[in-house]
Order: structure tokens, then sequence, then C-alpha cells
């Protein structure tokens, strides 16, 4: 019964005669079983309520009343609300039909009769020792896959669910580790996506290509051990201890596959096992085959977004123009737009969407469809951010609102009149390193329909340099989660002044991405503005 690699069995023995207890104790002792013996039901509970075994042999008579077995069968009750998985075998000398059928009903697994055969009662421990292992294997990985599952739903991304994933797996099955796999979108091959329980070494640049040998076995868990494999991909294998392979799937198609080394114990997967690792393969292919798909989608929304914005930047005479657009995610909240109304007119518009996300890019088109209908050679700054923002208004949730800054600019006179609903401050800086903030007019855009905006004028002169900005440059983080700010921006600009305005903007962009380690958290959005 005992192995190398398991705890001898525990076993808890009930019953009021001592010579019946001895002799139990020594034939389960020479089997290799440790044992603990009480005499009543009261010491039955206490014992189970403090030590685990992996059998209860009791007899179901004791000193009230010795034929009847009711006594035995109020102990079975109590049993099975402790423990709802141990194995319980009932000895007794006074068995019926009756009684074996309500024993049964409460729980016993199986029934020996007073006096034994030591042949029969051992194949019978034996048989439902392994029986309630495997019961409690299937109910504790039941609740592993629970709080598996659990845990995967509450990841903020695929990658930290894959690790969730592979983490959880080697806990839970006490193994050597988990590597998961899964298809390129660019790339005849599966590629290492997350692993737990080996070296970066050993994981970088690890992939399988499509023709590859293993992947012909993947119609089912494969043992690595036993599938005919060409030396090259048994090599790759072996680097990350792979003894058991189990496809990811998605409506038959193969999305990726989890490699798991050998456990600690030494034992193969079994079957119980094998059906956990699959229900958790089924949840990982369904979740990476609605992210694909959602990732197609956004995708297509950000293709379509970005021919919202204009291909080519229109320029005035005297003036360069130059701007970035730096999205958090696949879509963006940000919006820029160049609109030329004349030879001489030229119109800078730049906004930032509450939120992130679809949603804000939804919000971000009906901005700019309201934007190119209203904006005109005729209509005021102040007049176009009132009729874009009833329009705003009406079609916008309660909790969002865009931060607008419009702006028209006339060659002839070197003149720029704006209105400013509620967004960041643009930064002029003079030639001679003076600054000015463009403030001037009114609430965000959305929240209020009815909302009046002032307009500010100022006017250029050559060497001035003027920058439109998002709150994704100045709030990126750098170390410690310390702001870019403002005041380093200002600084920049003043300190880049005579620089023509894509340099600006290049310098500017180059030093954020520097500061944040190359990581936008918001979107990123810069109008770089230069005056001969």
């Amino acid at each position: 019964m005992k192995t190398a690699t398991s705890a001898p069995p525990r076993a808890l023995i009930a019953d009021d005669q001592a010579d019946v207890l001895e002799a139990l104790y020594l034939l389960l002792k020479g089997e290799g079983y440790q044992t603990e013996a009480v005499t009543s039901p009261s010491a039955v509970i206490e014992a189970l309520k403090t030590e685990s075994f992996d059998l209860l042999l009791m007899d179901l008579n004791y000193a009230r009343d010795t034929t009847s077995g009711q006594e035995g069968l109020d102990l079975l009750s109590h049993v099975r609300e402790l423990d709802s998985t141990l194995p319980i075998v009932v000895m007794t000398a006074w068995g019926s039909v009756e009684l074996t059928v309500e024993a049964m009903r409460h729980g016993v697994r199986d029934f020996i009769l007073k006096p034994w055969d030591n042949a029969r009662l051992l194949s019978v421990l034996r048989t439902q020792i392994e029986f309630g292992h495997n019961l409690r294997k299937k109910e504790r990985l039941k609740s592993e896959r629970k709080v598996l599952v659990n845990r995967i739903m509450e990841a903020p991304d695929l990658d930290s669910m894959l690790r969730t994933v592979a983490e959880h797996l080697v806990q839970a099955l006490l193994c050597r580790n988990a590597v998961i796999f899964t298809k390129a979108l660019c790339a005849p091959a599966y590629c290492l996506t997350a692993q737990f329980g080996i070296t970066d070494d050993y994981a970088t640049g690890l992939r399988l290509e499509n023709d590859s040998q293993l992947l012909a076995f993947l119609d089912a868990p494969v043992d690595v051990r036993r599938a005919d494999l060409p030396a090259r991909e048994r090599r790759s294998l072996e680097k990350i201890d792979s003894r058991f392979v189990i496809p990811v799937k998605f409506k038959g198609a193969m999305t990726g596959f989890i490699s798991l080394g050998g456990k600690l114990s030494g034992e193969d997967y079994d079957g119980e096992e094998t059906i956990f690792l699959e229900a958790i393969a089924d949840h990982i292919g369904s979740i990476l085959a609605n992210l694909r798909l959602r990732g197609q989608e956004f995708e297509e929304a950000r293709a379509i977004q970005e021919r919202l914005l204009p291909k080519e930047i229109p320029q005035l005479r005297g003036f360069e123009i130059s701007c970035a657009w730096r999205p958090a995610r696949a879509v963006s909240g940000d919006y820029f737009d160049v609109l030329k109304l004349s030879d001489s007119r030229l119109a800078l518009c730049i906004a930032d969407v509450s939120g992130k996300g679809m949603a804000a890019a939804l919000l971000m088109s009906n901005l700019q469809a309201a934007v190119k209908s209203f904006a005109s050679g005729t209509i005021p700054p102040s007049e176009l951010c009132d009729r874009v923002n009833r329009v705003i208004s009406s079609n916008t949730a309660d909790d969002r609102y865009i931060t607008f800054f419009y702006c028209v600019i006339d060659s002839e006179t070197k003149r720029l009149v704006y209105t400013n609903a509620g967004h960041n401050h643009p930064i002029l800086i003079r030639r001679d390193g003076a600054e000015a903030r463009l403030d001037k007019g009114g609430p965000v855009l959305g929240p209020f329909q009815q909302s009046s905006y002032e307009q500010g004028e100022i006017d250029l002169e050559s060497g001035d340099s003027l920058v439109l900005f998002t709150d994704g440059i100045t709030e990126a983080w750098g170390p410690d989660e310390i702001e870019f700010g403002e005041q380093q921006l200002i600084d920049l600009v003043r300190g880049n002044r005579e620089l023509a305005a894509e340099r600006l903007q290049e310098v500017v962009i180059r030093a954020v991405t520097r500061f944040s380690g190359g990581e936008f958290h918001d979107d990123a959005t810069l109008i770089a503005l230069s005056v001969y």
C-alpha cells in the first residue's frame, strides 16, 4: 500500500470492543497504515475535527443499542456534515438488508460482516481509499477551476491572464512548470507566450512551427515521452521539461497549447487532472478567440479613425505646422485637425474625450463630424464651440465630456483668434522666451447644452512657437510615477524655440517617450506651430 512517493494511508477505526480494535490495529499496521482507534461516536467526531484521514472503518452498534444500528446511523450523518468525501466502511455483527440499505443512503461505501476475512477487508480498504483520493482530487480540482476562472476574469490583459494560468496550474497540479504557447498572428508558428517555473534563458524565442510533428498528435492531450517526435522537436521540448501537452482549441481550431513539466511526485497525469486541464484549455481557447476577434475589430476601428485625421497637414504662408498622435490603446479619444479655410486662413483644433477605448473613440468621431460641418471662414471660434457643444450635449451620456480648443490663424494679419473649452492651455513662447497661455473660453463640451464661450485674440510674431497638447503629454508617468508636467514642457519648448515646428514636435515627443520609458498610459497628441 505504501509507496516511495506517497504518505502511508491514515485510517480512523471506531468500535466499542477493545479486542476488535487491537486486531484491526495489528492487521493494518502490518500493511503500512497509520491508525487511530476510538470507542465512541463522540470520539469519532472529535478526531475528524482535529485530524485528516483517508478512511473511516466503523461499527454501527455501540453501548446504547447493540442491534438496531441507529446510533451508528446518527454518527454517519454527523460524519458526512464534517467531510462529504471521506470513504466510510462499516463493520457489524448484526447485518440486515434494511440496515445495509439505510447505511448506504448515509454515504457508506462498503459493508463488512464480523468476523471478517482479512484478505477481503484489506481489498475493500484499498479500493475505498483509492476512491476517496480520486473523489477528493476531483472536488479539489473543481474548486481550483472556479478560483482560476475568477482570476482569469480579473486579469487586466491577455499576457497577465496567461501568466496567471501558468502559475496556478503549477500550484494546483504540483508540477515543475507550465508553459503556454499561442498561435502567432503574423507567422506560421506557435510562440511561447507565458510561463511559470522555467528561466527566461530557456523561454526566449521558443516556438514550434505549424508543421511540427507534435501538433499532429494534439487532437487530444499527449504524454510527450510516448510521442514519436523528431530529435529537434524533442530537444526543444526537453528544454522546458515538457511531459504533458494539452491542446487549446476554439470550435475545433487550435489556437495554442499548454505544456506541463513533470509532477513533483513523479506520477503521471491522471484522468481527473486531464479533465481539469481540458476544461481550463477550453476556457482559454474561448478567451483567445474572442480577444483576437476583438483585436481585429479594434484594428479596423483604428484604421477608420486614422482616416478621420488629416493625412497631410495643410500649411500657411509664414507658418509651419507639425502634428503627432499617439494612442495609448488600439483606438483613441484624442482628436486634432488642421482645416484650410482659405488661402490666408487656417483653423487648428485639438480635443480630449473623457475615458478611453471604443466609447471615447466613438465620441471623438462625433466631434470630428460636428467640427467639419460647422468650420468655415465666417464662423468665429466662440460660435463654433457653442454649436458643437449643442450637438455633443444632445448625444453624450452625463458622465462624458470633451475638452476642446479651436483657433483660426490669419496669415495676412498674423492674428490668432481662439476659444478654449476647458482644454489644457496652449503654450506660446515668444522669440525672447516670454510665455503666454491661451486660456480664454468656457466650460468643457457635453455636460451643459446652454453654455457661453468667450473668445481670445493674440498677435503672432516671427520667431514665436506655439504648442497645443493633450494631457497624455504632460501626465506621462516617469520614474516613481512622477508626471512629465507642464513646467517641463514649457522649459522644453522655450529651450528649443528656434527650431521649426517639425523638429520641435519631434524633440518634445522624444523627450516624453524617454521620460515615460516608452509607455504612454493615456492618449497623447501634440500640435507644434512656428512663425517665420
